[in-house]
Order: structure tokens, then C-alpha cells, then sequence
């Protein structure tokens, strides 16, 4: 176990700094709300950008606070690289609660390993809390209803709660659990189902006492809290460009298909059109299907109808985008359907050792081929999805973020030589780089460095050497520099992909 969550320790925090290199808008969003935090701000819901919850703001100040790690992509990712590790104690629990030791190692291996957690990890949104926080409340849950124990279902209760407040969709846990509690109830004798139900209440309770902050927020503007959620559902913001049936089963489709086939075209957290999973732990997840739905079949365990059904239930905050259709299927919508689905891949690994050990008669001989056979299907698919994340993925990230980790070192460099940060400029370009972006990296978080051309006139009478950042198609920026400041020097600066490059302008 120590062996196999230190490897995961490693697929999660190999090279964070470096992968992905450069942030995008929804960071800065992110950022800036935590500056809200640090400067003594106490928001329960977040407001900019159509609203969010508030676990990450607070999580991500914790990480600055312990780190030192300042205002930056970093803190970010640090804290959602743990939001990813946390889970993993929880989906080995989960898995031998559900199967066996072994079942649970081979699912936080796979889990630790994989591409999908490892890059909606390292994005460092809020998808990561999805998992992070149904891991635990699976487990308590199961284990509760099982052991008929309050203590776990509190704990259920606690971690759903606290989940809520992390990542919207988090929202259809609660639902899962019903479905959950109405099968375990409907599988009990007849003469112990009264006695089943009172697990329930305590569930609830401690739901709704961890998601109080949310709860409050809801009574006094629920249209800010489920603005994100209506406009995905319904025709807040487009009409449906279908029948909502027809929609909806598509998505469905797709979705259960994404192990598979394709796991959608959103280049910030997936390698687009590709499969979630690398082939063989896929082929073990089919493997899995098969076993527990036989095993279902033949034993009636109520745990394995769960599982089964758990995975397109947690797969609905993707399917569910009725009215943005190109939006499903998605590894962060998805997320916490990888739990069951690592589990269900563990089964299948699992099943196939044992078969293997019988096959080889000699007791000796099929242990020493079990541990072989084992370690090298391990070995392989951790290589595959090192290199998808970190070749692949990587590249494909940086093919498509701007590079404003460059300009922002650039103008950290001339601040701290020749200019100021006070006299550094970013002129605006459209579909170019987010300003405020440049501030972060650069150092000066609260600094948006936009100035509009029309302004340029005003600035350049200023004292003391300027510096001007503009995309190379803007000639007009180009000629107005020109016109104000003539002393000035035009400089070119390779980006690194083509088509990023940018011009400095500087006056002495």
C-alpha cells in the first residue's frame, strides 16, 4: 500500500510547476478571489464568473499560507494535487469495502497513476474536489449501510456536505445516495426494513449541517446558485438545438462510451477525442463490467447493482449539459465517476491474476507468474499514462494557452533592471492574452497590465524607460507607438509554439 500510494505521490507531483506551464482566465477569476481571502474578504459563495463555490478560495489560501508559494499557479495546483491524493486512501477503502485488499490496492493504483485525475489534478480548477470529496462519503456510506453503523454514516454525512461546497457537481451526489439507499432497503428482509431507515435521517442531518454556508446562500439567491447548473439544463442562455430526450440519451451514450472512445474535445483538462482510459486498464474495465454484472446476477449482492449504477449516475453532471451538447462528454463533469470505474478495472486485473494462477499447477511456479504477469500490466499502463500526461497532454497544453508567464517574466526582468513595474504596458488585442494573467506572473498579482491604445498618447510623456507589450497583427498599436514615442525600439520575441510570438516596444 505504502508502495503504491508513493507512486501515486509521483504521477501527482512530478514536475507540477512545469505541467501545464501557463494559466488562462478561469485562474485569474480564481486568483483573484483568493487575494479577496488574503485581504480579510469572508465570502460563503463567490460571486465573479457567474459564482462559485467557496472551498477552493480558502483551500488555496491554506496552501499560500503553509507554502509560502504566493499568488500563482502553483498554489493553485498545490492544492489541488492534494484535493487528488486525498481521495485515494478512500477509493482503496472503498474498493476492498466492495471487493477485496487487493481490489482496493489495484483501484488507488490505477487511480494514482491514470491520466485522467493526474491532468483534472493539475488544471488546477475546482474539478478536483469532485472525487476528493465522494471518495470518503462512498466509503462511510457503503460501510454504514453494511455495518448498520451512525457513527460512518455521519462521516458520509460530513464529507457530503463539505463536498457541496466544492465543485457544483458535486450536486447529484445526494441523488446517488437516495438511489443507493433505496436499493439497500429494498434488498433487506421484509421484517428489517423499518429498522434500515433510520440511518437516513442521521445521512441528512449532517448533510445539510456541513453544507449550512451553501444552504444560506441558496435561500437568499438561488439564481446565482444555480445559474451554471440552468443554463446547461435549460434555455437560459441558447435554445436546445434538439429534442430534450434525443439530448439526452446522445450524451448518455457518449458518456458511457468515454472509457473507451472519446472523452471529449476540451484541450484545457483532456487530450482531445481520445479515450479517458489507455487501453488496458479499458480492457480491464470491460473485463470488470462483465465479471460484476455476472457476479450480480448469480448472487443478488446489492453492492454490486451500487456500483454498477453508479457510474453513469456520476457521469450526469456531463450528460445533463442539454443545451451545450459539445460539451459531454468531459473529464471534469465526470470526475468522480472514475472511482467506481478504477474499482470496476480493479475486478477485472484482479480476476485475471487469479485466472492466471490457476492455470499454472505448480503453487510455487504460479506465484512467482501472478507477481510477474501483475507488475508488468502495472508497468505498462503507468508508462502509458506518464506519457500522456507529461509528453502528450503537455504538448497539446502549450500548442493552445498563451504564453503570459513569458511576458510576465519579461516584464519582471525590466522592473527589475532598467524600468519599473509602474511603466510597463500590455495593449489589448482580441482572443489574445488575459492582462491580469501578466500581473500574476510577473509578480505584481494586483497589477492588470491592459492599457488601451487610445491611452498610449497619455503615457508616453512619462519619465523614465517604457515598456510596451503588443501582438505583432497590431499595426495600428504598432503605428501609434511609433507616432508618440519615435525614439522607441520594436522587438520581436519568439513565443514557444508558433503563432505566440510578441513584439516589445521600448523607450529609453
Amino acid at each position: 500500500w505504502l508502495a503504491a500510494f508513493a507512486v501515486s505521490v509521483f504521477f501527482r507531483f512530478h514536475q507540477l510547476a512545469e505541467v501545464p506551464g501557463d494559466m488562462f482566465s478561469d485562474h485569474a477569476e480564481k486568483l483573484y478571489d483568493v487575494m479577496d481571502v488574503l485581504n480579510g474578504k469572508t465570502p460563503i459563495f463567490f460571486v465573479r464568473n457567474t459564482g462559485r463555490e467557496a472551498f477552493q478560495f480558502y483551500w488555496t489560501a491554506l496552501m499560500i499560507k503553509l507554502f509560502g508559494s504566493g499568488i500563482s499557479f502553483l498554489s493553485l495546483k498545490i492544492g489541488t494535487a492534494l484535493a487528488g491524493l486525498f481521495a485515494l486512501p478512500f477509493v482503496y477503502l472503498l474498493g476492498k469495502q466492495l471487493g477485496n485488499r487487493w481490489v482496493g490496492l489495484f483501484a488507488m493504483l490505477f487511480c494514482g497513476m491514470a491520466y485522467w485525475p493526474n491532468v483534472i489534478g493539475r488544471v488546477a480548477l475546482r474539478f478536483a474536489f469532485y472525487p476528493m470529496f465522494t471518495a470518503p462519503a462512498l466509503f462511510f456510506f457503503f460501510r454504514g449501510l453494511t455495518r448498520r453503523s451512525r457513527s460512518d454514516l455521519i462521516w458520509s454525512g460530513a464529507f457530503l456536505g463539505l463536498g457541496l461546497q466544492g465543485y457544483s457537481a458535486m450536486r447529484i451526489v445526494p441523488f446517488l445516495f437516495a438511489l443507493i439507499f433505496l436499493i439497500f432497503w429494498l434488498f433487506q428482509p421484509r421484517g428489517t426494513r423499518k429498522n434500515a431507515l433510520s440511518g437516513l435521517p442521521v445521512l441528512a442531518y449532517f448533510t445539510l449541517l456541513l453544507c449550512l454556508p451553501l444552504a444560506r446562500v441558496f435561500l437568499d439567491m438561488p439564481d446565482a446558485v444555480f445559474y451554471r447548473v440552468m443554463t446547461r439544463l435549460g434555455e437560459a442562455e441558447t435554445a436546445l438545438p434538439a429534442p430534450v430526450l434525443e439530448i439526452f440519451f446522445s450524451n448518455l451514450w457518449k458518456a458511457m462510451v468515454m472509457p473507451f472512445w472519446n472523452n471529449g474535445g476540451i484541450w484545457v483538462h483532456s487530450i482531445i477525442f481520445r479515450p479517458a482510459l489507455d487501453n488496458l486498464s479499458a480492457a480491464l474495465f470491460f473485463v470488470g463490467l462483465i465479471l460484476i454484472v455476472y457476479r450480480f446476477v448469480r448472487r443478488r449482492n446489492w453492492q454490486d447493482l451500487c456500483l454498477l449504477i453508479s457510474i453513469p449516475f456520476l457521469m450526469l453532471p456531463s450528460v445533463l449539459s442539454i443545451a451545450f451538447p459539445s460539451e459531454n462528454p468531459s473529464l471534469n463533469r465526470t470526475g468522480a465517476a472514475m472511482i467506481p470505474i478504477f474499482i470496476v478495472a480493479a475486478c477485472g486485473l484482479g480476476y485475471l491474476l487469479e485466472t492466471i494462477g490457476r492455470a499454472v499447477r505448480r503453487k510455487n511456479l504460479s506465484t512467482i507468474v501472478v507477481l510477474l504477469a501483475g507488475a508488468g500490466m502495472l508497468l505498462y499502463t503507468g508508462r502509458v499514462n506518464y506519457e500522456l500526461v507529461f509528453q502528450t497532454w503537455r504538448s497539446n497544453y502549450t500548442q493552445n494557452a498563451l504564453n503570459t508567464r513569458q511576458i510576465g517574466g519579461l516584464i519582471e526582468g525590466f522592473a527589475r533592471s532598467i524600468g519599473s513595474y509602474e511603466n510597463a504596458y500590455v495593449i489589448p488585442y482580441p482572443h489574445w492574452v488575459d492582462t491580469r494573467l501578466v500581473g500574476i506572473n510577473a509578480g505584481v498579482p494586483a497589477t492588470d497590465y491592459a492599457l488601451a491604445r487610445d491611452a498610449i498618447a497619455a503615457v508616453g510623456e512619462g519619465d523614465g524607460p517604457l515598456l510596451f507589450v503588443y501582438k505583432p497583427e497590431d499595426t495600428e498599436t504598432a503605428a501609434e507607438l511609433l507616432r508618440v514615442c519615435p525614439q522607441g525600439e520594436a522587438r520581436l520575441h519568439a513565443g514557444p509554439v508558433p503563432g505566440k510570438d510578441f513584439t516589445t516596444y521600448l523607450v529609453p
